[in-house]
Parts: structure tokens; sequence; C-alpha cells
């Protein structure tokens, strides 16, 4: 199975850094809104074995699978290191069916906007969550490394967890038990996709990480 090697930097101020990204003549790939849902058996079997299953829709549907290398990869354990398999999927209704049929239920949902670049042999992911906002780098250790200074990401906190985890303890630093889902809210949401529908060819999502404390330009 293929290797994903990520690292997440966290609290960025992501107009700045699209910004940057924009400007140093990074390739601007989508701006899309994700839903997510995760699915595991009713015993975690799959939680258990680190294994993550999951269904997302953005323009297109995709079910992805990711899980702990088979044999032990000598790594930074700032990095997150998975193997990974992808797929596109035609009928999201049709293949959430066929995972119940086989005995796997919805464990857990989430949505992010999500603007994509490369830079270099980088993926570069700026993130969008109803409680925070994150940017996610995959490449190759070094690559990685390389871009975090380039775009001023090296002064940030890092983290190798997943979302689902990250949220769990945002919630438990304020005191609050997890839910199984984080969502924005309808109206943010609504705000959120009418921005990106309303931009002309040549968008870029700078608009949608706005500061509310900046002037608008």
């Amino acid at each position: 199975m293929p290797l994903e090697i990520e690292i997440k930097y966290l609290n960025p101020d992501l107009e700045a850094i699209c910004r940057r990204l924009s400007t140093a003549g990074a390739t601007f790939i989508a701006c899309r809104f994700e839903e997510n849902w995760l699915f595991d058996s009713v015993d975690r079997r799959l939680k258990q074995e680190h294994i993550l299953l999951r269904l997302r829709r953005t323009d297109v549907v995709t079910l992805t699978v990711k899980k702990k290398p088979r044999t032990t990869i000598p790594h930074d354990p700032q990095f997150k290191v998975l193997e990974e398999l992808e797929t596109r999927v035609d009928d999201l209704e049709a293949m959430r069916n066929m995972l119940e049929v086989l005995g796997y239920d919805i464990v857990f949902q989430y949505e992010k906007l999500r603007a994509t670049w490369l830079w270099e042999s980088c993926t570069i992911c700026l993130d969008m969550l109803p409680f925070t906002q994150i940017v996610e780098v995959e490449g190759t250790p070094e690559s990685i490394e390389r871009t975090a200074s380039r775009f001023g990401l090296d002064s940030l906190k890092t983290s190798s967890l997943s979302y689902v985890r990250l949220y769990q303890e945002h919630c438990r630093a304020l005191g609050q038990m997890p839910d199984d889902r984080f969502l924005f809210p309808e109206k943010q949401q609504q705000n959120l996709r009418a921005i990106m529908e309303s931009q002309e060819s040549g968008f870029t999502p700078c608009v949608v990480f706005r500061r509310p404390d900046r002037s608008k330009e």
C-alpha cells in the first residue's frame, strides 16, 4: 500500500499562508467543502487495529482506508505515517448501504473546508474546521521541513493526531464531553458554500479564510 507521510501545523493564520502560497507561485488545486463519515463495526474492531474506513463527499465521493504500516518504518515521531488506499465511488448511498451490509456503521461524522496547493513535492492543505484551523503538509520528511520553513509554518505547534483526536482533546480542554461529530453551523456552512460558488474563474481561497479584523480588499 502507498505510504502517506504528513504533519499538522496548529492554529495558523490561513489567510496569510494562502497569500504566501499564491505569491510564491505554488499551484492552487481546489477549494472544496468536505463531508466525512467514519465507519466501524459494533465492537470497534477497526479502531482496535488502527484502521480508518472513511467515505468523503466533495464534488466527488471517495472511499479511503488507512492503517499503520505492516513493517516498522523508522521515522521522526512528529510525522504521521500510514498506508493508504483510496478509490472514487459513483454512488455514495449505495456504498454506504454496502458497508452497512458488511457490518460497518457510521461512528463519527465531520465537516471541513479544504484548500489544496502543491509546492515542489508537497501537498499543502489549508483546513478550516468548526473548532479550529490547521495546515496539513504531506510529502517526505525532508520536503515537509523545507516547505514549513519556506511558508513560516515551522514556528507553529505540530501534531500527528487525527482530526477526531484533536477534536476530542479540544472538547476536554474546554471541560466538555466530545460528541460523535463536529459540523459547521448551518448558516456558516451556507456562507462558505456561497463564497466559493460566487467566485469567477481564477478563484483562490484567500477570500474564504479572510479574517474579520482585516479590511476587505
